[in-house]
């Protein structure tokens, strides 16, 4: 299973009018929301081939209402998707006859593409012998199409625009950790702008918490940084590290998996010795450049934020002491 898809079935679960309204508002329009809807997770096993179904659990199943005809059930099909699959067609057919006769209603089945192949995009299962012919067409959305707008999206009220910003993100900033820790501490801080409850900011921060993992010697500076913003906004919502049972940036259940977690540290930190320190040494240093290159110039260039990811410590030590003298952003990184 990819890493993104049990994020992508918690999110869903919690959010599926937003994430309708949001990819396909001609469905989410055709649906009387003052009826319940539900999520049939469980009822997939029964439905699809054992040989599809395996142990995935990024396909979606929920039971809505439309507002045409006296209770006119309808079957909404999801399939998440992070990677491309050469028999995604044929896959999105066999679930939509399935579920079509397991419940003799209709049904609406979609796809959600998170790869990073701009040219994917399969739509349509096709058959023909004889005089056979058969053709499935099923909508799809691309994620990859919202990347130009990541700015309007991080703006948008509905929870998945940061849903969508955060996977983005999280495929650009893939090896490069110090941007990565700056993209991640301004859509996590951008959740306190909006008309979120608190539920709302923490159930968010899972899913970017989740698929924007950090390294290790970041981990603290996120936090920290984000303790302070929390601090002048009085909302401490996320730095309750307790409460939520982080570690890491990552959600850990039981107190034997924090155990465990701290017994690694100790024995990672006695096996890298200097090289762990050099290294978080050099990631601090980088953070604090950045820091002090946007309170002095403002938003940095992209190719700036990728020098500093690369640099060294002694590189980023002569940069940091041209700061405090330079008139623009490029004396800071002129060649001498």
């Amino acid at each position: 299973m990819d890493e993104f898809d049990q994020p992508w079935k918690e999110i869903s679960d919690r959010y599926f009018p937003q994430m309708l309204q949001f990819y396909h508002p001609k469905a989410y329009a055709a649906i009387d929301w003052r009826r319940p809807w539900t999520a049939l997770d469980k009822e997939l096993p029964k439905t699809v081939p054992e040989a599809l179904s395996g142990d995935r659990c990024a396909d979606k199943l929920f039971r809505v209402q439309f507002k045409s005809g006296k209770d006119r059930l309808v079957f909404i099909h999801v399939e998440f998707q992070n990677q491309r699959i050469p028999n995604l067609p044929q896959r999105m057919y066999t679930y939509y006859y399935r579920i079509l006769d397991r419940y003799q209603n209709d049904v609406l089945s979609m796809a959600i593409l998170g790869d990073r192949h701009a040219n994917y995009r399969p739509n349509c299962y096709e058959r023909s012998l004889l005089d056979l012919d058969l053709s499935f067409r099923y909508p799809v959305i691309k994620l990859l199409d919202y990347l130009p707008r990541l700015d309007d999206l991080l703006a948008d009220d509905n929870p998945f625009a940061i849903v969508t910003a955060a996977h983005l993100i999280a495929q650009q900033t893939q090896r490069r950790p110090v941007n990565r820790l700056q993209q991640k501490l301004r859509i996590t801080k951008c959740l306190y702008d909006k008309d979120y409850n608190k539920d709302d900011i923490i159930a968010l921060f899972r899913f970017i918490d989740w698929v924007l993992k950090l390294p290790t010697d970041l981990v603290d500076l996120f936090q920290e940084d984000l303790a302070v913003f929390e601090g002048e906004r009085n909302m401490p919502y996320i730095t309750s590290i307790e409460e939520l049972g982080f570690r890491r940036g990552q959600l850990l259940g039981h107190e034997e998996g924090r155990e465990e977690g701290r017994e690694e540290g100790r024995e990672e930190g006695r096996k890298e010795g200097s090289r762990e320190t050099e290294a978080k040494n050099r990631t601090t240093l980088a953070h604090t450049l950045l820091l002090l290159l946007q309170q002095r110039f403002g938003a940095l260039p992209e190719e700036v934020t990728l020098k500093i990811d690369h640099a060294n410590f002694a590189t980023l030590c002569f940069w940091m002491s041209r700061t405090s003298v330079a008139t623009t952003l490029s004396d800071v990184f002129e060649e001498v």
